[in-house]
């Protein structure tokens, strides 16, 4: 995400009754406040905060928040997009002691004319990206005379004004980067003239898959009764769908799966006809402590179904869609929800044995990187909850976590949401003078930073006041394929071939696609 907004995912409500007085900063009406709303421990709200949510009964139930900085770090290098011109987003520059070569890039083109010379001349080309771990090769649409030669450089080859050869630039060439290069370190691609000069017009530049490895497709029957009471039903339609995977719910008793019989006949059919089937589970509450251990009893009740059943009756794994963040503050500190995470991760790794684990993340934790680096001991597989429309925006969010897996050897599903999202409302809140009345109070309660939501305009001695200054609806369209899923059957194979450039894909999984 742009480092100029900082978002929190954290939908942590506090509806205030008196009885929850305590919760409410010293100096406020309880009978005043709508709602309490707990911030992280790191966030620095400036000027401005925006508030997402719904109004319920008079209740504004806030789902997110955002808080733009007022001098915006730079945005973060993102990953170098495939399939895409990247001159459109690059600068060139010339260098050379002999002063020979010229360049202009403009509208995606660029134009190079070098005339004949005994020194290193040629262009230097830099984008906002680094390279992922994708198998990719650069190619090239051009026209032009001469042998102009291209070469790549990461940080340190670029501190020595220093460079690695990939080849000469041919209309159509597909040029392989080096294995021995920092691809998280690339700063620049630079174009070498010739010693007897030449010209170059390069109309596109772009990163394609050196190849693309297949991977099947998969979605969630999250009500039990689709396999249980339409089993066949729920096949047929899997396969024509195109799907090769169904996440289903089976239901637990004693420690054990509750009928094993029913189960074993729904998966030898749908082994019969070519779909796998994986069991899921979910809940944010598994996440607290107490919870590990029946947590981890529900993937041993799946381990031993599989080892008693046939091949063919066996479940494809197990997935995990946990969701600690949309616990509360009140049920678990913030600052414990990643490491009550991997605690059950791990238990439930040793309840699961060789059967493999799968755990559902959002897209948004690419920059939790010490919690990946260990989920990846316990995981097999992720499946990233990679909630978006705009096909720039699922490639970039998927790539550090196609990363993650090729480098621990991981398998990672990228899931879209086609399921309905109700619109919301986003209000803008701006800061005020010390003294003056405002909406919305931050303050300090039992040393965590709040916002407190407030029926009508007030001031507050030491708090921080904030006051309204417009909204605007949001209606989900960037997040779900909902009112077009026909538009993301079409979208998918364009990202199976993106994606399928790193060994890690294990395929698009399609939410309330059903």
């Amino acid at each position: 995400m742009s480092a100029t907004v900082h978002r929190y995912l954290l939908p942590m409500l506090l509806t205030i009754a008196p009885a929850h007085a305590a919760s409410v900063p010293a100096g406020v009406d309880p009978a005043q406040v709508l709602a309490v709303y707990p911030l992280p421990p790191d966030a620095r709200p400036e000027q401005q905060i925006l508030l997402q949510g719904v109004d319920k009964d008079g209740r504004f139930e806030i789902s997110e928040h955002t808080l733009p900085a007022a001098n915006p770090a730079p945005e973060a290098p993102g990953p170098m997009p495939l399939g895409v011109n990247l001159l459109g987003a690059m600068t060139a520059r010339g260098f050379g002691v002999e002063e020979r070569v010229t360049t202009t890039l403009e509208d995606g083109r660029l134009r190079i004319a070098c005339r004949p010379g005994s020194r290193p001349a040629g262009v230097l080309l830099q984008g906002p990206w680094y390279l992922s771990r994708a198998d990719v090769v650069l190619q090239a649409g051009l026209s032009g005379s001469g042998r102009f030669v291209w070469q790549v450089a990461d940080a340190r080859l670029a501190a020595r004004e220093a460079a690695l050869d990939m080849g000469v630039l041919a209309d159509g060439a597909r040029l392989a980067l080096p294995s021995n290069m920092d691809r998280a370190g690339w700063r620049q691609f630079t174009v070498l003239c010739p010693q007897e000069g030449g010209k170059l017009t390069l109309d596109a530049l772009t990163l394609e898959p050196a190849a693309s490895v297949s991977a099947p497709r998969s979605t969630w029957a999250w009500d039990r009764a689709e396999w249980r009471e339409r089993g066949d039903a729920l096949i047929n339609w899997a396969v024509g769908q195109g799907l090769d995977e169904v996440f289903v719910t089976v239901p637990l008793r004693d420690g054990r799966v509750a009928e094993p019989e029913a189960l074993a006949t729904f998966l030898q059919r749908a082994s019969a006809r070519g779909v796998a089937v994986t069991a899921v589970e979910g809940d944010p509450h598994m996440v607290l402590p107490a919870q590990h251990a029946p947590s981890a009893a529900r993937a041993r009740a799946y381990a031993a179904y599989n080892a008693a059943a046939a091949p063919a009756a066996r479940l494809t794994g197990m997935q995990f869609d946990v969701e600690p963040y949309l616990l509360p503050a009140t049920v678990l500190d913030p600052a414990q929800r990643d490491r009550r995470f991997l605690e059950l991760a791990a238990a439930l790794r040793q309840a699961a044995g060789a059967m493999p684990l799968e755990f559902v993340v959002p897209f948004w934790w690419d920059g939790k990187r010490e919690l990946l680096r260990e989920l990846a001991r316990h995981a097999d597989g992720l499946a990233v909850m990679d909630y978006r429309t705009d096909p720039a925006q699922i490639q970039r969010f998927a790539a550090p976590f196609l990363d993650w897996g090729v480098e621990h050897g991981k398998r990672v599903r990228i899931a879209l949401e086609a399921g309905p999202i109700a619109a919301e409302e986003q209000r803008r809140y701006r800061r005020v003078e010390a003294g003056a009345k405002g909406d919305l109070l931050l303050a300090e309660v039992e040393g965590r930073q709040v916002l407190v939501l407030l029926r009508s305009p007030a001031a507050h001695p030491q708090g921080r006041m904030y006051a309204f200054s417009g909204s605007r609806t949001i209606d989900g369209s960037a997040t779900t394929f909902h009112r077009d899923k026909a538009g993301m059957m079409r979208l998918l194979p364009q990202l199976e071939r993106v994606f399928g450039a790193w060994k890690s894909f294990g395929g698009m999984a399609l939410h309330e696609l059903r």
